[in-house]
């Protein structure tokens, strides 16, 4: 057994904003952010490709917009392609081609839940070893669930926030984390504060992936920055990283599962999108992900029809409705909201209809979604008919909150939903906030109407339901301030439910309650997320969640 490692305790402790209960803030581009990577200096960060000493030759070429700040997942609250394809968490999701979604054993091989629901057993995986040769044991999962609330910048702390001592630990009135033990080697028991049905959920999240306790403690600082002591139990090993120019991962041939088909990755950092398409196109580029070059979609879409591999983007965009600004106060007005926007005409504007318009919270791909639920309509003179009943049949003015750090096509959905809610009589002003003062006032719960992406942390409804309504903090923060505290604690107490069947049915229909009865937001739509891949490119799948992540265990290439 490897020798135990002392925790190091920052006199100041840095961490997030809980939005979630589990799982990070970063589907609308509001997550924590992460210290800087030597910023301003263009130096190389860690081991450039050169110093790595590895041959490239043969390898996968991948793109990224913008260089990672870093590989070290406490610490970082995006960034997450390098480190899902270098470490291993106790527990993955796992998507059929029907896209139904399970969780299965990766580092724990199985596990017992108590019937309160209370504690969780994890027996690990025996004979994996970490990429620099040490045994993986309990104790690195002891260690890297204290780390991950107690090391100095780190985000993502609310994925352990229901486990018990976790609040003391981040305080400082604790120096270790009560509710995790290791029984043995391979034996980790971990003790709820109170239940929480999603919590394996939560484990399959990138933040949890498990780090060696005896490397991550010697490295300090470096690790996460400097390849050579960044180690993990995954498919490939972080070989090199120039910045603001390449990284480079190499396939581990020790790898638990059996080692990879590829020999390696480089991912190229290049932001100008027409010479990544430019580069695809002349083979220099295997992979590119359309998202970021929304404007070639179609016609990579006409020229290589062969070449393009999709799946849901799970993640919905809505459109808000502060309950605190007049006359949002009034469900017929919400309502006639709603059935003003033509969210298929904005889909089919903006994406070329490649998504679907969603109804509710809870968007097509994620567990709980119910294709069956109520529809709403677009319906300008039904909008108009519940105006005029609400005492507003000349209309109102309301404001379009557009951040400018939002993509264009978020700012052209804002132009066309001024133009449909004015053939309802609703007279929309778009306000621009630099990105600062937009968030801060969003926080503030002041900010008018605006419309955003979340995209799912982990499978489960509770992402998405809690993160807006579980209580009165969360709604206000959101700009949204939903008022109804009656609701609000059935949201929080479904949590517990241990019953699947009852937690899902009591979350469908708070999902009625919420969008149908209250009106309380405008469900916009789901997308597709579409990759273009060379011919020589074999198995590669989007990551379950439609982030534009990349796991490259599966991939080979064809001669």
């Amino acid at each position: 057994m490897k020798r135990r490692m002392g925790l190091v305790l920052a006199g100041t402790l840095a961490f997030s904003l809980a939005l979630s209960g589990c799982g990070g803030s970063k589907g609308d581009g509001t997550g924590s952010e992460s210290s800087a990577v030597q910023a301003g200096t263009g130096e190389t960060t860690g081991a450039s490709q050169a110093d790595s000493g590895v041959d490239t030759a043969g390898f996968m070429m991948d793109v990224l917009n913008a260089d990672i700040q870093t590989a070290d997942v406490q610490k970082t609250s995006k960034d997450y392609t390098v480190p899902t394809n270098i470490y291993d968490r106790l527990v993955e999701i796992e998507v059929d081609d029907q896209g139904t979604s399970k969780i299965v054993p990766s580092l724990a091989e199985d596990w017992d839940i108590s019937g309160d629901g209370l504690e969780y057993t994890f027996h690990l995986r025996q004979g994996v070893k970490f990429q620099n040769g040490n045994d993986f044991t309990a104790e690195d999962v002891v260690y890297t669930f204290n780390r991950l609330l107690t090391v100095q910048g780190g985000v993502n702390t609310e994925l352990l926030d229901q486990v018990k001592g976790a609040a003391e630990l981040i305080e400082g009135s604790a120096d270790t984390l009560e509710g995790v033990e290791a029984v043995d080697d391979y034996t980790v028991k971990v003790t709820l504060k109170e239940p929480f049905a999603a919590f394996l959920s939560c484990l399959t999240a990138p933040g949890l992936s498990i780090y060696d306790s005896e490397a991550t403690e010697a490295a300090g600082d470096q690790f996460g920055m400097d390849p050579a002591v960044t180690v993990g139990t995954g498919p490939f090993k972080f070989a090199g990283w120039t910045f603001n120019d390449q990284l480079v991962l190499e396939k581990n041939e020790d790898y638990w599962k059996g080692a990879p088909e590829l020999p390696g990755v480089v991912i190229k950092i290049i932001p100008d999108t027409e010479t990544q398409t430019m580069m695809f196109e002349s083979g220099e580029l295997d992979l590119i992900d359309l998202d970021f070059v929304t404007d070639a979609a179609d016609r990579f879409l006409e020229t290589y029809p062969d070449q393009i591999v999709q799946g849901p983007r799970v993640g919905i965009t809505y459109f808000t409705m502060n309950f605190n600004i007049e006359p949002f106060q009034d469900v017929k007005v919400r309502q006639a909201v709603q059935m003003a926007i033509d969210r298929q005409a904005i889909l089919d504007a903006l994406y070329g209809g490649r998504g679907q318009v969603e109804h509710g919270i809870y968007p097509f791909g994620l567990i709980g979604f119910n294709d069956g639920k109520n529809k709403i309509s677009y319906d300008p003179e039904g909008a108009k008919a519940l105006l005029t009943e609400a005492g507003y049949g000349s209309g109102f003015t309301m404001e379009l909150a557009a951040d400018a750090s939002a993509s264009d096509t978020v700012t052209m959905a804002l132009e066309i939903i001024k133009e449909q809610l004015a053939e309802a009589g609703i007279h929309a002003e778009i306000k621009n906030y630099d990105e600062s003062t937009w968030l801060e006032t969003r926080k503030a719960g002041e900010l008018g109407s605006f419309m955003s992406t979340w995209t799912a942390d982990f499978n489960d409804p509770e992402n998405f339901i809690y993160t807006f309504f579980g209580n009165e903090e969360k709604t206000r923060i959101r700009s949204i301030n939903y008022p109804d505290t009656a609701v609000m604690s059935r949201v929080s107490k479904a949590r517990g439910i241990v019953n699947e069947d009852e937690r899902l049915a009591e979350y469908q229909a708070l999902e009625e309650k919420l969008i149908h009865e209250d009106a309380a937001w405008v469900p916009m739509y789901s997308r597709m997320h579409l990759w273009a891949v060379s011919k020589r490119v074999q198995n590669f799948k989007p990551v379950w969640s439609g982030v534009s992540d990349r796991m490259y265990y599966g991939v080979s290439l064809s001669e």
